[in-house]
């Protein structure tokens, strides 16, 4: 068996872009310019420079310590033994929601490692030397006892009564991977749908049930760079002893996280998340939307489909194809698209922040003139229902699957 190499974790995985000594070992840093908060220079090769309103906490608290900026400013003196961890740092770098606005406009992001990874790393050496912190640790202990960061040890319940198989009973080609928040209100919704639109379309796929564990986003997001790896190694694992050659993942982050799994080791594996899959199926003619459904709708774009996947246009594909529905954009959209802070792990240690995040995204949506708000992310939806009834919302696959 090959013995895998432990893959570096905290300040050394990103030592390059924190100003090593030895010039032949360094990247780019921080310019210090600002973009990725939306106060510096607009990159010459956009052309759409987007909001201004480009990073939660530092609009939430309005102070520059919380930008991406100062993040990776401090990371640095961490790493040269300029500054301590205090608890002033701590709240500064877990304040990030991880939406990843900063590494879409920051100008280095491309040589390696941008802002919001800078600021990951510092979550895991923060991990390494003190454990996590205290709001975070009921989902560090989950992780480790049983997979997933809500501590559920009977998964797969979401599936009950919808007649679907298993890989351990059915070797299909295509794995509908439901996601920890599957078996929790925010997520059963868009798994449940998804099963059923597959069948629908005669797709010969499996899901894993019980057997199912964390894609790995909270452990990634978080800091726990090891409980990551553990996670992202089984998924792997199963997938290759299962012979699968598509994954359709029911929840945004779910495809993001997928996605960054190292293509070597998935070489041939086919990762997409269900609106790309519908999509794919509607424009082929297998899947047909015949109920009129009239509705002004407003779609919101979670930040790990969106720009953690680059995945735009399938749900919007998928809505301008159901007879009724007035697709209307709100002013920050696509890559632009607002945060609704239900990330990072904010809501367990920052709920003030999560909670005014969600609600200035539903404020915009409702004046913008919709009716309701579609998205699919477990992560959004628990974030908007923690907000209050300001606007409707729904699971954009529940939406879809009313229409056929």
């Amino acid at each position: 068996m090959d013995v895998k190499t432990k893959e570096p974790s905290g300040l050394a995985r990103v030592r390059r872009w924190l100003y090593v000594p030895d010039a032949g070992e360094r990247g780019t840093g921080c310019v210090l310019c600002g973009s990725c908060y939306g106060h510096g220079p607009v990159n010459p090769m956009e052309d759409d420079p987007g909001p201004k309103t480009k990073c939660p906490p530092y609009d939430y608290y309005r102070f520059q310590r919380f930008t991406p900026k100062s993040r990776w400013l401090m990371t640095q003196r961490v790493f040269h033994g300029l500054d301590a961890i205090t608890p002033e740092l701590k709240e500064v770098i877990y304040t990030c929601t991880n939406c990843l606005m900063c590494q879409e406009t920051c100008g280095v992001r491309d040589d390696g490692a941008g802002p919001w990874d800078i600021a990951v790393a510092m979550r895991e050496e923060i991990a390494n030397t003190e454990g996590p912190i205290e709001p975070h640790r009921p989902m560090y202990e989950a992780l480790r006892r049983a997979n997933n960061p809500w501590g559920t040890d009977a998964r797969g319940a979401w599936a009950a009564r919808l007649g679907l198989k298993t890989l351990r009973e059915h070797k299909a080609p295509t794995l509908l991977f439901a996601g920890c928040s599957a078996d929790r209100p925010e997520g059963r919704a868009a798994a449940v749908a998804l099963a059923k639109l597959m069948q629908k379309a005669g797709d010969d796929f499996a899901i894993l049930g019980a057997d199912e564990s964390c894609c790995g986003l909270y452990a990634r997001d978080l800091g726990f760079r090891d409980e990551y790896t553990r996670l992202r190694d089984m998924n792997i694992e199963t997938i290759r002893r299962a012979g699968v050659g598509t994954v359709v993942t029911a929840c945004g982050s779910c495809r993001r996280i997928w996605g960054e799994y190292p293509k070597d080791d998935l070489p041939s594996v086919r990762v997409v998340h269900g609106v790309e899959y519908l999509d794919e199926l509607a424009r082929s003619g297998n899947l047909k939307f015949s109920k009129k459904i009239t509705k002004k709708v407003a779609y919101h774009d979670p930040c790990h489909l969106g720009r953690g996947a680059g995945v735009y246009d399938a749900p919007r594909n998928l809505l301008r194809a159901i007879p009724g529905v007035e697709l209307i954009e709100m002013p920050r959209n696509r890559r632009w698209s607002s945060c609704c802070g239900g990330g990072g792990g904010v809501p367990e240690s920052y709920p003030d922040l999560a909670k005014w995040s969600a609600e200035d995204r539903l404020a915009e949506a409702k004046a913008a003139g919709v009716e309701l708000l579609l998205t699919t992310s477990a992560v959004c939806h628990r974030s908007f229902a923690l907000a209050g009834k300001i606007l409707p919302t729904r699971e954009l696959l529940e939406f879809i699957a009313e229409s056929l």
